[in-house]
């Protein structure tokens, strides 16, 4: 005999909480941002540690757009599908699973570092159904290769999305560029996906 009371569904749980709270999102209001993203990512993290989230800092189309990250964990990606499927309609947000690629350029502060479109280049290989690359970086030395390697990252989901990324990039080398002639520019890698 079960006699302990049935937990309520993470995923099912979350969204009741957001949808309970919604307005305060929709607005975002400066003094208040901080402990609203704090509220937020304790309660992503009830449903995976990993995940990250986003807003649009201006109304897309009258909604704001509100982007469920796996913050580039593969292993959390079902997580965010999960709750990409099972979210209620909520009229004032556009709800996206996973960062999405951008056609302008981007850069990325990393620690000490800034990396922008125009500071990688790349060669791929296609393998069955993922891409290899080498990612050539302006700059990369062994000295600061963690900071370059996640900005790089954070780049590679802006060009190809964080899904492509994850899911159809097999291995990745990175190396410091100095004007190889085979380099292409990073954003070609959008006629691949």
């Amino acid at each position: 005999m079960n006699w302990l009371p049935k937990r309520k569904n993470k995923v099912a749980a979350f969204w009741e909480w957001f949808a309970d709270n919604k307005e305060a999102y929709f607005e975002l209001e400066d003094s208040s941002r901080d402990k609203l993203f704090n509220q937020l990512e304790k309660k992503l993290h009830k449903v995976n540690r990993y995940l990250a989230f986003e807003f649009s800092e201006s109304l897309v189309e009258g909604k704001r757009e509100f982007i469920i990250s796996a913050d580039g964990v593969v292993e959390a990606f079902d997580d965010v599908i999960e709750l990409i499927d099972n979210a209620p309609p909520i009229g004032d947000f556009e709800i996206i699973g996973f960062r999405q690629p951008h056609d302008e350029e981007f850069s990325v502060v990393y620690g000490d570092i800034e990396l922008g479109w125009d500071d990688i280049f790349c060669t791929f290989e296609k393998d069955s159904d993922e891409v290899n690359l080498i990612l050539y970086i302006k700059g990369f030395t062994e000295e600061n290769e963690d900071e370059f390697i996640s900005a790089s990252f954070v780049l590679l989901d802006t060009v190809i999305g964080e899904y492509n990324a994850g899911m159809r990039i097999g291995e990745i080398e990175f190396i410091s560029y100095d004007g190889q002639p085979d380099a292409r520019p990073i954003k070609d890698l959008q006629s691949l996906f």
